[in-house]
Formats: C-alpha cells, structure tokens, sequence
C-alpha cells in the first residue's frame, strides 16, 4: 500500500515476489566475509572454518552489521558486557594491540553472536523482559 511517499506492506515474503528488494537485503560475498573476519574489532580464529559455515543467514548479517557500523561505535567491551545481560557470553581477545570480540565457531553460537551485534535483541520498557525480533522500527 502506497502512503504518502512510502510504500507499506504486511508480508515480505509477497513483497519479495513483486519488487527486487536485493540491493536491501544483499548477502556478504567470500571476499567480504574474508574482509570482516579481519575487521579491527573482530577476531576469527579459523577464518576458512567461518567462510564455509557462512550459509545465507549469517552472510545478510555480516552486511547488515557492517552497514549499521556496530563494530567501530561500541568496544568490545561494552558488547561483552551487554550481551550477558541476553545470556549471550562473548569471548574476547587482543588483537593488534586492541580488544576483539571472537567469533565463535559453532554455528548456533555465531548466530546468536550477529543476531546480537544486529540488535535484534531488545529488553521491554514495562516489564524489563528480554525479546528477540526479526524486523526493526526506530521510534
């Protein structure tokens, strides 16, 4: 539905039929999940291991966290710190003289891991409770 000079819609999956939404929803490739496994900030401990588990999931996450630019605007340090409070434990270490968050190497644990970097995660204003979230709104 067209409002204004928006375009709104319920489902995704048929919006996906009409319009070609790829350029919003574009998966990393090799070579950029190479480059973010060596992003300042990150550490990989196998990064041949991290480009193979890297199924479509985890590649739309991996843009979507260096788009929103995550990484460079919180230390690792306040990632670990924030991401107890969802039961996610974030493992660090030093890397070139500067703390980096590892990847793990376990595919469940990576996802929760970008999930979070993503902020999908959200605690409740009234109750204080925890959420997961597959979409985002800013208010």
């Amino acid at each position: 539905m067209l409002v204004g000079t928006s375009l709104r819609f319920l489902s995704f999956h048929a919006i996906r039929q009409v319009l070609d939404l790829s350029a919003y929803f574009a998966e990393a490739t090799v070579p950029e999940l190479r480059a973010f496994a060596r992003t300042e900030g990150i550490h990989v401990a196998d990064e041949e291991a991290f480009v193979a588990m890297a199924d479509t999931w985890v590649r739309k996450k991996v843009t979507l966290i260096g788009r929103n630019g995550i990484l460079a605007a919180v230390s690792s340090a306040e990632i670990q710190r924030a991401a107890l409070e969802f039961g996610i434990e974030v493992q660090t270490v030093q890397a070139n003289g500067r703390e980096a968050v590892t990847l793990p190497g376990v595919k469940a644990e990576l996802k929760a891991l970008l999930k979070f970097l993503d902020e999908d995660y959200y605690r409740s204003p009234l109750q204080g409770r925890n959420y997961v979230t597959n979409s985002k709104r800013l208010v």
